[in-house]
């Protein structure tokens, strides 16, 4: 399979940008989730849990997954 995206620029730049940004995006999500996890975990602040679930419940509402 084969996926093409098409863009016209510069009027298209924005969504361009979000497109091939798109991994990085998804690293800095899954950067915060383990910083946040081991805040909580290993650093002794609770709050941070709630942090996290919320952080997760936005993730999923958004259709992204990060494991």
């Amino acid at each position: 399979m084969k996926a093409t995206l098409e863009f016209y620029l510069p009027e298209d730049n924005e969504q361009f940008n979000h497109a091939n940004n798109g991994f990085n995006y998804y690293m800095a999500l899954v950067e915060m989730d383990q910083w946040l996890r081991s805040e909580y975990k290993y650093n002794g602040k609770e709050e941070m849990y709630e942090v996290r679930e919320k952080l997760r419940e936005i993730i999923l509402d958004n259709n992204v997954k990060i494991e």
